[in-house]
């Protein structure tokens, strides 16, 4: 099985809007690909389209497709040395009505900032503290049942 690279997120910003992410986990950093801006509770599986995009082995971050990708307003890179520490809340996030989300993970930056990412969909999120953590592929089952 290929590694996973990606995962679905979406961000508040500015109180009540939000943003959505395809998150890519790599050595150098995370990569983050805006695929969509602000939706309502009336499209909850909005994300659904982008799933392949997560798990497609052949985007790499040297691909002209990659790069095409990031380079869509609103998208970002944290290189690995900023990230200070990733942690992973699986409570349902406040707000987010029938939009279907497995928790939170909440990434610090060496800077003092931090980022909250609601885990889009049914993903394993200490999978993605993990990945995140460390720039390494997501595992997709829990280890205590490989």
């Amino acid at each position: 099985m290929p590694a996973i690279r990606g995962f679905l997120t979406m961000e508040y910003y500015f109180l009540i809007l939000n943003r959505s992410f395809v998150v890519f986990t790599y050595p150098e950093g995370l990569y983050g690909w805006k695929f969509s801006g602000p939706v309502s509770s009336r499209t909850p599986l909005f994300f659904v389209p982008f799933e392949d995009v997560a798990t497609d082995p052949e985007l790499l971050p040297s691909t002209e497709d990659f790069k095409e990708l990031m380079e869509e307003s609103g998208s970002f890179f944290i290189a690995r040395s900023e990230i200070a520490s990733v942690d992973y809340d699986p409570t349902q996030k406040w707000g987010m009505g029938p939009v279907p989300h497995s928790g939170k993970l909440y990434v610090r930056l060496t800077t003092g900032r931090s980022r909250e990412l609601i885990l889009l969909g049914s993903q394993y999120g200490e999978a993605a503290r993990a990945a995140v953590a460390s720039g390494t592929p997501i595992a997709t089952v829990p280890d205590s049942q490989t």
